[in-house]
């Protein structure tokens, strides 16, 4: 039988194909609900984040990527609004992910709830393992305005990108951030969090509880606050963290992050490029910091699995095979 595929079938696959993406475009990416996906399409892949029965791929690292798109609004806004929780994002199945987010966020002076459209896309990370850009960040019925992503690799210039500095003693170049600042300044932390979970999709939110920053400094490159400056590279040291590709093993350990903040106006973008260890771009002997898979805790006797309806095959390849042969899906049996 021959596995030629008809003109008529192609001409409709296309066009269902053009039809899809021109919804998307419409929508802007975030608000998919009744667009049909044609067969065969790698299209959004869309989540609902406020259904409890819903399980999708690093929530830790997807609510950072929010409330950096939450970051970059009050900054752009002069706003203080507070992250409450994430409603829904549809994310690209590709490598290098692009986020359209939709997030609810709370009004300190008011307490009421407002809903953000966010967009957040992932760059390449072969000079940097934190390269981070939000293109999209507004109010949930605010048109969207054409943007255009920059090209993150004019942002990244080895030649330009910092080495730790031997010391922070030059007040004209950096500006150390004092421990009472640090609580109003929480996108500190949550640089210091991206660069970890970049680096590292497994961590958790405890292992992030963990983290204790020793010390900060900022040096400003755009705009005469060094604290607030729009453009500026940040340094932080800190400690809590047991598992590391770099470095002694141990919580005790001081480690250091650099992130580099970038604002291109034009655009309106902001990105964050940053480095884990010992400076951005700098190679260093590293580690495997891979934890046991879920058949190997399974056997361990340290997790255990779903026991809801089982409608197909868990999981496909190799590692499926292994799992109902470790027993994870009793109640699973090929037809």
């Amino acid at each position: 039988m021959s596995s030629r595929v008809p003109f008529e079938l192609t001409d409709e696959y296309l066009r269902g194909q053009m039809e899809y993406w021109r919804q998307v475009r419409e929508s802007g990416g975030f608000d998919l609900e009744g667009i049909s996906v044609p067969q065969g399409t790698t299209g959004l892949m869309p989540y609902d984040c406020e259904r409890e029965d819903v399980r999708y791929p690093d929530p830790v690292l997807v609510e950072r990527y929010a409330r950096f798109g939450l970051h970059r609004y009050n900054i752009c806004h002069g706003t203080n609004l507070q992250f409450h929780h994430l409603k829904k994002f549809n994310v690209t199945m590709i490598c290098q992910a692009t986020y359209y987010i939709t997030l609810a966020a709370s009004d300190p002076a008011t307490t009421s709830l407002v809903t953000l459209h966010l967009g957040v896309a992932e760059g390449c990370r072969d000079a940097c393992s934190l390269n981070l850009t939000c293109f999209i960040a507004k109010l949930e019925d605010t048109p969207i305005e054409p943007c255009q992503l920059p090209d993150t690799e004019e942002l990244v210039d080895d030649a330009q990108l910092p080495s730790w500095p031997s010391d922070f003693n030059d007040c004209q170049r950096f500006y150390q951030v004092k421990e009472s600042e640090l609580q109003d300044n929480g996108w500190i932390r949550l640089y210091l969090e991206l660069a970890l979970c970049t680096n590292d999709r497994e961590l958790e939110d405890s292992d992030l509880s963990r983290l204790q920053i020793v010390k900060v400094a900022i040096e400003g490159i755009q705009g005469n606050e060094k604290l607030q400056a729009v453009a500026a590279n940040v340094y932080i040291m800190f400690k809590g963290l047991a598992m590391a590709s770099i470095g002694e093993l141990g919580e005790h350990v001081v480690r250091k992050v650099i992130v580099r903040r970038a604002f291109n106006e034009p655009a309106g973008c902001m990105t964050l490029l940053g480095g884990y260890g010992l400076s951005i771009g700098e190679v260093a002997e590293e580690r495997d910091t891979s934890r046991p898979n879920f058949i190997d805790l399974f056997k361990a006797g340290k997790f255990i699995p779903y026991r809801g309806p089982m409608t197909g095959p868990p999981l496909g390849g190799i590692l499926g095979r292994k799992a109902i042969e470790a027993g994870l899906f009793r109640d699973y049996g090929q037809d």
